[in-house]
């Protein structure tokens, strides 16, 4: 049995990367349900939509020891309550691109699940192998929902953990509500790092075996609660591990396959590494950082600090806690962000004073990088600030692959230094300034 396969766009990972899709559905609104549960003794989590208008489902699964997604797609049922499912095969060079050198368009199919409901969330049946037989129980009981995009013709793509991110206030915070299988997929034991020590204040780097991914989890921050803050760190682990557990499901004709090296591995085998630059009883900073590719002209070079509250574990932007740094609308026109409906229509960036502060004191590269990389004009439409434990750092992000090279630090101010150049709120979260 082979099922149909489309091809659309869809954006991951702040790329673009062509995704095979199941069936061209009609556009409506839908539900994704998660559960958990085992495929005989191995224990797995599941997320299942609503019937689409022809009543059939589309959904994905994962082993909780490996991570990565596995497509399968909904089969007409004989009835009695019965709810039959398709499960990919992952692909080779062999099975999905045959001699003429072009990706099939039929999904091969290694397993059938067939399920039925108790009425009150949980539900049961047999997975079996299509070439040895093998038959295991099923048992899943429903752990979550959240609801998919309404305009999305293609249910399976609709299950894409990208979307969840797509039309929120920045910085992004995901939760249990907005995805509840892929919080599943991260709440298992990781692996402890060593305890490091920063400014008397302490934390783990906690490896994922499956992605080979660690970030930090806050174990002392003075007398302040650290749960707020790991719980922001939970949520942040979630997004740098998205782009790896959708690199593995690539590995799969519906999730996008398409022959390139990097599919089904956790595309940050170039690198991929997470920093803590700042934490106090008020702060904490990090800096994630390196190289991810999962198909595509060339990688995706990345360098992002990220800053949250250390008492409530509210994400923040860095630059807004500086003078100088305005918000403007899609018109140009400069606004206050307190009174704009949706602030992540707004652009930030630093007003004629702070450019010409920090281009006036920057540290000079070399003339021919100078040259080449033309920082004054990069001031203007890329400036960026981080903190570390004793300084201010003005930087440069977001630079395109073509000239990511040029992406440096160019200012450091001392903190204690620092007052004129931060509004009342970001003077406050610094000890140094109290005096």
């Amino acid at each position: 049995m082979s099922l149909p396969v489309f091809g659309r766009y869809m954006r991951v990972f702040c790329s673009t990367v062509i995704v095979y899709l199941a069936g061209a559905l009609a556009a409506h609104a839908a539900d994704a349900i998660t559960y958990s549960g085992s495929i005989g003794s191995l224990p797995i989590i599941l997320e299942l939509t609503s019937p689409g208008p022809d009543g059939l489902r589309a959904g994905r699964y994962a082993y909780l020891a490996k991570g990565g997604d596995i497509p399968l797609h909904g089969m007409k049922s004989a009835g009695g309550g019965t709810l039959r499912l398709a499960e990919e095969k992952p692909c080779t060079e062999t099975l999905c691109k045959p001699a003429d050198g072009d990706v099939i368009d039929v999904a091969p199919i290694a397993a059938e699940w067939n399920l039925s409901t108790d009425g009150g969330g949980r539900l049961s049946g047999t997975w079996r192998d299509k070439e040895t037989g093998k038959t295991l129980p099923v048992k899943l009981l429903k752990r979550g929902k959240r609801a998919i995009s309404p305009t999305e013709p293609d249910l399976l793509a609709a299950l894409d953990p990208s979307y969840a991110q797509a039309g929120t206030d920045e910085p992004t915070v995901l939760t249990k509500d907005s995805l509840p299988y892929d919080y599943l997929k991260i709440d298992r034991p990781l692996k402890k790092g060593v305890v490091e020590d920063f400014g008397g204040n302490s934390y783990r780097m906690d490896e994922d075996s499956r992605t080979g991914l660690s970030y930090p989890v806050v174990l002392t921050i003075g007398k302040v609660n650290p749960a707020p803050l790991n719980r922001y760190l939970s949520q942040q682990r979630l997004q740098f591990a998205l782009p790896a557990f959708w690199c593995m499901a690539k590995a799969y004709l519906g999730f996008g396959w398409s022959g390139q090296d990097a599919e089904g591995s956790t595309g940050y085998d170039g690198g991929g590494s997470v920093a803590v630059e700042h934490l106090t009883t008020r702060l904490m900073g990090i800096a994630e950082n390196g190289s991810y590719w999962c198909g595509g002209a060339h990688p995706s070079n990345f360098g992002d600090h990220r800053l949250a509250d250390a008492r409530t574990g509210k994400a923040l932007v860095p630059e807004t806690l500086l003078r100088g740094w305005v918000a403007t609308n899609r018109d140009g026109a400069v606004v206050d962000p307190s009174t704009v409906a949706d602030p992540s229509l707004l652009s930030f960036g630093p007003n004629e004073d702070l450019i010409q502060f920090v281009i006036k004191n920057r540290d000079k590269s070399d003339d021919e990088t100078e040259k080449d990389c033309g920082f004054d004009d990069l001031i203007r439409s890329n400036l960026a600030v981080y903190f570390t434990k004793d300084n201010l750092v003005f930087t440069l992000k977001g630079l395109p692959h073509v000239i990511f090279a040029c992406t440096e630090d160019l200012l450091q101010v001392p903190l204690k230094d620092a007052r004129s150049l931060l509004t009342d709120v970001g003077v406050g979260y610094f000890e140094v300034l109290d005096r």
